[in-house]
This record gives structure tokens, sequence and C-alpha cells, in this order.
């Protein structure tokens, strides 16, 4: 009996820039069986910071299939970039959306997977709208991160909750020490010593909320002398994160990093992980994960399915979304609490263990991909004619 083909995925988007859906694409292309699933990057425009990453180390990319949003010739040389794929992965980014639901539409290969990792949207609504109609009636699979990821999905797109698989995302545990001291975590991150230390590690975005966690800061550090903040990240709100820093009163309590590729050992210099962000987009963030994973924990806003990361009272703390006032309080709570930190550190990095591990993750993507490359459908050009 002969060997079952590999499959050819090919991973297509915007770009690979910073942010938690580009380091999944990373991971499963650079870790994937390579006896089950061969890799390759599509990306319509420049390959982005991550892709820059994996060019220097040597990965075949195709990078500028677009030379604008309305380039009518994307069409053809993405045609010609998937010739030999099986299966097309998409995140959820309109245009990559867009142009992957027309090649659908006229091939039965490769097929289309698209991965959701939003809750609700940002940007122009007609380009959504028009992409999600472009794309979701002919997928041949849905991707979501949670069980209630799916059932809010379901909902927003009208489409069967059945026409879902829930492959929730992972870290790197080995990555991760829960067990380092934070002195000397701090130490390695060259940052102080004294007193306890606050952060939020995240893209400089506007979801992301940076002005409700300056907010809190303020908040706590007049009530918590010893305390000090951290903001670690970049993006394209960089100025306006910088802005609220200088006029937050903080001063030399205030920390602001900018990128950093010592993110396992500024979660572990952390006493209190925070997560600010607005009731859009946001899902399953890999930023709180990756504090669980280091036994650091955390203070976040009910958004998405942040709830089942941080489990309230457990493993930190959960707090309506834009209360400063509550999420200081909650911050204040562990920073005079010592104990109560080291034990829901300890739960945090036990639930990152039993329901965070990459390697699962990367599992359940390579049976996706092999079960929608081999499933027998019909071609779906007839699908959604409204």
């Amino acid at each position: 009996m002969s060997e079952r083909p590999v499959t050819r995925v090919a991973f297509v988007q915007a770009a690979l820039s910073i942010g938690g859906a580009e380091r999944l694409v990373q991971a499963l292309a650079e870790k994937m069986s390579r006896d089950r699933v061969e890799p390759s990057i599509v990306n319509l425009y420049a390959a982005g910071a991550i892709g820059e990453q994996m060019q220097a180390a040597g990965w075949p990319m195709t990078n500028h299939l677009a030379r604008s949003r309305f380039d009518p010739f994307v069409g053809p040389r993405l045609a010609r970039a998937l010739a030999h794929a099986t299966v097309a992965y998409v995140i959820d980014s309109p245009l990559p959306m867009f142009w992957m639901g027309g090649q659908r539409r006229r091939h039965t290969r490769p097929r289309l997977v698209l991965g959701f990792h939003s809750t609700g949207r940002l940007g122009d609504p007609l380009q959504h709208l028009l992409a999600r109609r472009s794309a979701v009636p002919v997928a041949d699979q849905l991707v979501a991160l949670t069980d209630s990821h799916r059932r809010s999905l379901s909902a927003e797109l009208r489409v069967p909750e059945a026409r879902f698989r829930v492959v929730g995302s992972g870290v790197d545990l080995s990555r991760f020490d829960a067990a380092m001291p934070r002195a000397a975590a701090r130490r390695a991150a060259g940052l102080p010593e004294a007193g306890t230390l606050v952060g939020i590690v995240a893209a400089l975005r506007p979801e992301k909320n940076h002005a409700l966690f300056l907010e809190a800061a303020a908040r706590v550090a007049a009530s918590v002398p010893g305390a000090r903040f951290v903001i670690a990240g970049d993006g394209p709100a960089r100025d306006e994160v910088a802005r609220l820093a200088q006029a937050s009163g903080l001063g030399e309590r205030l920390l602001v990093l900018g990128a950093r590729q010592d993110v396992p050992m500024l979660y572990r210099a952390l006493d209190v992980a925070v997560l600010s962000s607005r009731p859009v987009v946001e899902t399953l963030p890999v930023t709180l994960l990756e504090a669980a994973a280091c036994g650091t924990p955390a203070v976040a806003t009910a958004v998405g399915s942040v709830t089942d990361v941080v489990v309230d009272g457990e493993t930190g703390y959960v707090v309506a979304p834009g209360d400063a006032a509550a999420l200081a309080g909650r911050i204040e709570q562990l920073l005079n609490d010592t104990a109560a930190r080291e034990r829901m550190g300890v739960a945090a990095r036990r639930r990152a263990v039993e329901r965070f591990d990459e390697r699962d993750m990367i599992r359940r993507y390579e049976d996706l991909f092999v079960d929608t490359a081999r499933a027998e459908r019909a071609p779906l050009i007839a699908i959604d004619r409204t």
C-alpha cells in the first residue's frame, strides 16, 4: 500500500507583520511535521517583520503579488503562486479572504481553510463584508479558537456551528521558565529589581487600549509606592502611546521598552501582567498565554475569549472593559498579596501546560490540513449567488 502524499499548505496573508496570528503562521510553518505537511508562504504585499525573519533564515517566500488594493492582476498572480498547493490557509484579513474566495470559486484546488482570530472587526465595514461574502460560502473549513468563539462566529456569519473546527492557540512552553527567580529575570531583562513590576506586553494598536492601562497605572502608583510599570511592544500607535505615557505623570516609574526579543524574560520579570483591550477584535490573546506559561498572574478585560485563559480568582482577575478603577483595584490587590500572586502564578502555569501547549496545537492543525486535503467535496462555484 502506497504512502499518502504530503499535504502542501500555502499560508496566504497580506504580510507577516508582528501579531499573534502571524506568529501562529510562523510556528506552524517551522514546526509542522514534514512527513505530513509541506508549507509555503505567500504574501500579497511585503514580507513584514516576521516574514523578513523567516526569509533571513532561508525560507522561500512569494511577496508583492498586489501592487495596490485595487490591482486587477492579483488573481492571476495568486493562481500561479498556488499552482502546487493542495490547501490554502487564510487568516481573516479582508484582502486575502477576498482574493482567495475568488480562487476557490474558480478552482477545486487548493482547498480553502479560513482561520478566524478576531471577535468583531476593525477597519472598513464594506471591505470586510465583501471579503466574507467572497470567501466564507466557498471555504472548505472554518476555524475558531474556542467554543465560545465558534458560537459567536456562527451567529455573526449566519453559518452552522458544524462548519467550524475549534483549534485553540498554544505556546512553546519550553521557552518560558516559570521557576526562574523574578529578580534574576529582571537582571537579565535590564529591569529594576526593587519593588513590584506591572506590565503590558502587546502590539501598540488602538484595540489594545494602552490609555486604559496608563490610567489604571496612575491609580495604582498613588497607593502602591514601590510599584513600577512597563509597556513593551511596537506598532502603528507608537506615537500615541508615547504621548499618553508622557502625559501619565508616572515619570521614571514607567518604562516604555519598545519591541523586545526577550519576551519570555519580560513576562517572568513581571509580578502582574495586564491586558487592557477594548471589546473588539481580541479573541484568545497570545500575550496572556505567554504570561501564564511564565507563571505570571494576569489582570485582563473581559473581551473575546479571555476568560478561557484567565480564570477569575484562580489564575488572575477579569474586569469589565474600560473600567480603569476595577483594573487598578485588581492590580493593587495582587501587588499587596504576595501569597495570592504566587498561588495564581502556579495555577496559571498549570493551566497553560494542560490547555495551551503548542505541540498539541500544531498536531491539530496538521490533522486539519490533511483532513481538508483528503475530503471529497464537489466544486463550490455555484454557492452563494445572493
